[in-house]
C-alpha cells in the first residue's frame, strides 16, 4: 500500500473516538459504549485499555492521562485506588 492510498483509507472507529475535537455529548452514544464495555471481561477491558493508552501515548497526551488519573484518585475507595496506581505502572503512563 502506498501512501496515497493509505491516506484514502477510513478511519477505524477507535481513531473517530480519540480525535481531539470535542463533541456534544449524544446519550445514545453513551448508552451504546457502555453496554458496549459492560458486556467485557476484566482481561477484554485491560485489553482495550492498554491499546487506548499506547494510542494516547503516540500522540502525546501521556500528559493528559495522568491528570485525568490525579483528578479520578480522589473519589475512589481503597481497592479501586490500589487497582488504578498498579495499572499506572504496569502501562507506565
Amino acid at each position: 500500500m502506498d501512501l496515497k492510498s493509505f491516506s484514502q483509507v477510513e478511519p477505524s472507529k477507535d481513531e473517530e473516538i480519540l480525535k481531539d475535537e470535542v463533541k456534544p455529548v449524544d446519550e445514545k452514544h453513551v448508552r451504546d459504549t457502555i453496554s458496549h464495555y459492560s458486556k467485557m471481561s476484566n482481561d477484554q477491558l485491560m485489553g482495550e485499555l492498554i491499546k487506548q493508552v499506547g494510542i494516547q501515548k503516540d500522540k502525546g497526551n501521556a500528559s493528559n492521562m495522568r491528570d485525568v488519573i490525579q483528578k479520578i484518585i480522589p473519589v475512589l475507595n481503597d481497592e479501586q485506588r490500589k487497582r488504578l496506581e498498579d495499572i499506572v505502572k504496569m502501562l507506565d503512563i
